[in-house]
């Protein structure tokens, strides 16, 4: 039988990268004057179908940021369920990630980041939550774990002095402002994270000409993408995930290669948007 659990993780993280580093590949935003980076940002609303095997919509997602009421301060929603017979094997899985995220020497850095996981199993509803804190009066990340919107404390990490870790969404958004570099052929870049073993990192190469041609599923125009994320953020069995963006930026196509030696997911932008 399928695993839905490695299949669900894939189609979010393509979601994630899609959404997250939308028009990257053309001219990215710079922060404002006053230091308050990508405020249009607030006003954009994406969604997102995904196709795997011989199944076509297998599941859909939406990723929407919003400004807060504290001047600088944001809130980011990535929420994905599954349909048809995905939903069928998978219990009806919605999956909901949330972070707020504040300006901070001109880039964004995590005030908390929040993800759940809703689902059928035997009849009854369940709700599995993991959360993460962080304290820069202390400098320390506290990471806990809950089950129907009641926590329980649990690892304590300390955060370096030379870098600032941040959770996935949040590290999206400022590779989509040019925090770590710009995205050019030949860029390595890194994004520092965490995960349960502490500090991970998110690693992301702007492939060339002559690394594309390994790639012959994407055009050889655009701007194509290889991610690589630590397994246990989305239950994937680390596999890459390839982003390609078309000639005006647009994130057109996303894969998850050879999902549990299946086939590959694939990810697309609705052309349509909904109004926010």
């Amino acid at each position: 039988m399928v695993d839905m659990r490695s299949v669900c993780g894939s189609l979010l993280l393509i979601w994630l990268v899609l959404a997250g580093t939308v028009q990257a590949a053309g001219s990215p935003p710079k922060g404002s004057p006053d230091g308050q980076p990508l405020p249009k940002l607030a006003e954009e609303h994406y969604q997102y179908t995904l196709d795997f095997l011989v199944f076509k919509d297998l599941a859909e997602g939406r990723l929407q940021l919003t400004a807060e009421s504290t001047p600088g301060r944001y809130r980011a929603e990535l929420v994905a369920h599954t349909l048809g017979v995905a939903s069928w094997l998978s219990g009806d899985r919605t999956q909901r990630y949330v972070s707020i995220m504040e300006s901070h020497a001109g880039s964004l850095r995590s005030i908390s980041h929040e993800s759940s996981i809703h689902k059928r199993k035997r009849g009854k509803w369940t709700d599995r939550q993991k959360r993460y804190r962080f304290d820069y009066g202390h400098a320390k990340v506290y990471q806990e774990r809950g089950e129907d919107g009641h926590f329980k404390p649990g690892l304590v990490f300390e955060l370096p002095a030379d870098r600032t870790p941040v959770d996935i969404l949040t590290g999206f958004y400022n590779l989509r402002s040019g925090v770590y570099g710009a995205l050019t052929p030949g860029a390595r870049l890194t994004i520092p994270t965490f995960t349960s073993k502490g500090i991970g990192e998110i690693k992301v190469e702007v492939l060339t000409s002559s690394q594309r041609l390994a790639r012959p599923s994407f055009p050889v125009h655009g701007t194509l993408l290889r991610v690589m994320v630590d397994p246990e953020i989305f239950d994937t069995k680390g596999s890459d995930l390839y982003v390609w963006f078309d000639d005006t930026g647009r994130p057109a196509r996303g894969v998850v290669e050879n999902v549990i030696g299946l086939g590959d997911v694939y990810g697309h932008l609705r052309e349509e948007q909904p109004s926010p």
